[in-house]
């Protein structure tokens, strides 16, 4: 397997003010996953549930013993773990949720003030060889006699690093409601406090307490590990633990851009509901829509409901999201957003593999972005991992339709082919008219936008054969009749260049055997003889979304780097050798 680098994120109860927060978690998890990294996420209980529990046991008329008091505060950090799987696995991205006693996380000392000493890493590396993705509540751990401790007030930090440096992570970030370290709390400081950009363990050490917990760096310290403090999405946090103290001015601030919504079905409504909680990095001006009489889930204080395409195209516009689908009069929207100065992001597979060479050139001579990612796998990265090397991408083998892999896995548990395609449709998985998916069209053209992503012509790529999935071809017959393995549709990019979408019985050893529902694949093979394989959900409403999110994302955080690196050549930090 390609090796992949290990990050430990924390996000603390500032960070996680309610439920909706945990989407914003998910966001900055997938934002690291797509990159090509292992995630490790230590989580807090959600903004002032410590505080309610402690209210709890303080009522209940006696004065509770330490280990029950521990047991109630651990509630929260487990019920965030819970509810950030549960969060993650509608997004489509793989994770698993282990607690302390999974991995006999030990801690010895007060039950309310315990120190981490000893941890069984092992159910850990299994998970994230399997999933990439760890959910992991901070703050409890157990004692020897496996009673509930907590590790004290500000505990996920001490967590984290603890899980960094046992499992000797690459980086640890801790995620926090302010951009950097600063000397003290911004929020509580008139005039603001000074920015780290670079501090030692005694700088953090020399702090009030009140953004990040005194012992957890005590402990990165005692390790020699270093670590950073910022925010989320951040592209400047401070790195703690360097060996000399830097200052500066300029802080890691997200930019706030503007976005016109090309279509508010599935997909772009999905869209809109995730940009509007976040509302200091997004803007949606417009959106394009059949009916702009017809009452939708989300709404969107200011939006404009556009049903003339021209005008869609709002002057100024930052980002353009094109999910109207089809070849015209998307194609065309794309180019003329582009020309404009705007950048684009799509979902439509179709436009890249029969417009997209066009569409690259015009983004390229308007010094624009053209972001597909959503165009195929859903939210398993397969475009992100060829971009990142598509110079060393070799052969791509995978299943790319997630309707198709639906529809053959309920007919493995034994539904019919066309109860199959009505659940599929039923739970927004499948078209009204779901034809593109079954005979194999939608994955040819998901090969033909990984050809021009991996560099390859996407014109001269040559179809060997295409089998369609008919009621005759999956059988109509549970799957464990068929002892070869289960049936999928495969679809081949082949080191020439040639490519095809097959029917295949896969072995259980075989990466594209798990995939449950509408779960997609792909095994990405390098030049260097290794492959890489990446999973998520392939299809569906906040997939989707989630993968349109992270080109947005990417976006904002390139915009905000740029506005940094400006800002940077006009002041020159302060650096103080301690």
């Amino acid at each position: 397997m390609r090796s992949h680098p290990l990050i430990v994120l924390k996000f603390g109860g500032s960070v996680l003010l309610n439920e909706d927060r945990l989407r914003i978690a998910v966001h900055e998890i997938y934002r690291w996953r797509r990159d090509g990294w292992r995630v490790v996420a230590v989580v807090s209980a959600l903004a002032g549930r410590t505080d309610g529990i402690l209210s709890k046991c303080a009522s209940s008329g006696a004065r509770p013993l330490a280990h029950a008091q521990a047991a109630a505060l651990a509630c929260g950090e487990l019920e965030s773990a819970a509810m950030l799987g549960l969060h993650l696995d509608r997004a489509g991205v793989p994770a698993s949720m282990l607690t302390p006693g999974a991995v006999s996380l030990r801690a010895n000392g007060d039950p309310l003030d315990a120190d981490p000493v000893s941890i069984d890493i092992a159910p850990i590396v299994e998970a994230l060889a399997r999933d990439g993705v760890v959910v992991f509540p901070g703050f409890i751990a157990c004692d020897d006699s496996g009673r509930t401790v907590t590790l004290g007030r500000g505990g996920s930090d001490l967590t984290a690093l603890f899980l960094a440096h046992w499992l000797a992570a690459d980086k640890c970030r801790l995620i926090k409601d302010v951009d950097a370290l600063y000397v003290s709390d911004p929020a509580r400081s008139d005039p603001a406090p000074r920015r780290y950009s670079r501090a030692t363990f005694d700088d953090a050490l020399a702090t009030d307490g009140s953004i990040i917990q005194h012992k957890a760096v005590r402990l990165a310290k005692s390790h020699g590990t270093a670590f950073e403090l910022g925010r989320i999405n951040g592209v400047r946090p401070t790195l703690i633990g360097a060996e000399s103290t830097e200052f500066s001015e300029i802080r890691d601030l997200p930019i706030r851009q503007t976005v016109a919504l090309l279509g508010l079905g599935t997909v772009g409504g999905g869209v809109l509901e995730l940009l509007t909680q976040m509302p200091e990095s997004f803007e949606v001006v417009a959106a394009l829509v059949l009916d702009s009489t017809k009452r939708r889930e989300c709404e969107a204080p200011g939006l404009r409901l556009i049903t003339t395409p021209h005008d869609a195209l709002v002057p100024d516009t930052d980002i353009v999201v094109e999910a109207i689908g089809g070849i015209e009069p998307a194609a065309t929207m794309a180019l003329r957003a582009l020309e404009s100065g705007s950048h684009v992001v799509t979902v439509n597979k179709a436009v890249i593999a029969q417009r997209g060479d066009e569409l690259s050139v015009a983004a390229r001579l308007a010094d624009r972005r053209l972001l597909c990612a959503a165009a195929v796998g859903g939210a398993a990265p397969v475009l992100e991992r060829l971009a990142s090397s598509p110079e060393q991408s070799f052969c791509v083998r995978g299943v790319l339709n997630g309707t198709s892999n639906f529809v053959l896995n309920q007919v493995a548990e034994g539904c019919s082919f066309e109860d199959a395609i009505l659940t599929a449709q039923v739970l927004g998985l499948a078209e009204a008219d779901p034809s593109r998916d079954l005979d194999g069209r939608d994955c040819l053209d998901k090969l033909a936008v990984i050809a021009g992503i991996a560099g390859r012509s996407r014109d001269a790529s040559r179809v060997l054969e295409v089998q369609p999935i008919t009621s005759d071809a999956a059988g109509d017959s549970p799957m464990r009749s068929r002892p070869s393995g289960r049936l999928r549709q495969v679809s081949t990019l082949h080191p020439d260049g040639t490519m095809d979408v097959r029917l295949a019985a896969v072995a259980q050893d075989d990466p594209l055997f798990d995939l449950p529902d509408e779960w997609n694949a792909a095994e990405i093979g390098w030049l260097d003889g290794r492959s890489e394989v990446v999973r998520g959900r392939g299809a569906g409403r906040w997939p989707t979304a989630e993968s349109v999110l992270g080109d947005l994302l990417q976006l904002n955080r390139e915009a905000s780097q740029e506005a940094s690196d400006v800002e940077d050549r006009t002041l020159t930090p302060e650096v103080l050798d301690v």
